[in-house]
């Protein structure tokens, strides 16, 4: 409560003195990041700056990069190997778990069902790393590139998930080393800005949201 005080009340200052910026700024943003944080983060900096117009695009983070790096978008937050390079800003390392359903235990089967994301993302060649160097049998059960259609295999039963900590959902459960089940390691939470001198409406976004990934904390499940 304490930090919420304190962060409405930077709000408000911010909101007083501050000149109002107007314009449009096109983001870019996973929907793994769109559906658990980022609309309180985006509400906020509206409060803030009522006259800068959002608008949102969720796509993979690869597609993400290169639509940024062409300007088509102005800025965007993906996910990045643990240091990876120079080509993006890192605003927050996040670590990686397996979760799965509170209710079920496809964790048990001799053969692990795994629900994981297309080709060429991170998370998905984390877990299979980690599974091929534990000589574990596995299958993929479910595949796809929406957050929301992974999740809810694992909700309901149907197989074990890698989520970033901070995306742990209500219903989930993180599996432990003492279940089998190693750590997955870190990921880099990074952003990416067009090529082009940004305007001061995609500045302040920005900079919004490097303050409020880097300041954010797991929601209580």
């Amino acid at each position: 409560y304490a930090r919420r005080i304190v962060r409405l009340n930077d709000e408000a200052v911010m909101a007083f003195t501050k000149p109002e910026l107007t314009g449009t700024v096109r983001f870019g943003t996973p929907d793994d990041y769109a559906d658990r944080f980022l609309p309180e983060i985006l509400a906020r900096f509206a409060r803030t700056h009522p006259l800068v117009q959002v608008d949102v695009e969720c796509r993979g983070s690869e597609e993400l990069a290169q639509l940024t790096g062409r300007g088509s978008l102005d800025l965007s937050v993906i996910t990045c190997e643990l240091g990876a390079g120079s080509a993006f800003e890192v605003v927050r390392t996040e670590p990686l778990v397996w979760v799965v359903s509170q209710r079920h235990c496809p964790h048990l089967q001799p053969v692990l069902p795994v629900a994981l994301s297309q080709l060429g993302c991170t998370w998905r060649k984390l877990a299979l790393e980690t599974l091929d160097l534990l000589d574990r049998p596995y299958r993929i059960a479910y595949a796809s590139s929406n957050s929301n259609a992974l999740n809810a295999a694992v909700l309901s039963g149907l197989a074990v998930g890698v989520v970033p900590q901070l995306c742990v959902r209500p219903g989930m459960r993180i599996l432990t080393e003492e279940e089998g089940f190693p750590q997955l390691g870190e990921f880099d939470i990074g952003m990416v800005r067009a090529p082009s001198k940004p305007s001061s409406a995609v500045q302040a976004l920005a900079s919004h949201i490097k303050e409020s990934l880097g300041n954010l904390v797991q929601r209580p499940l």
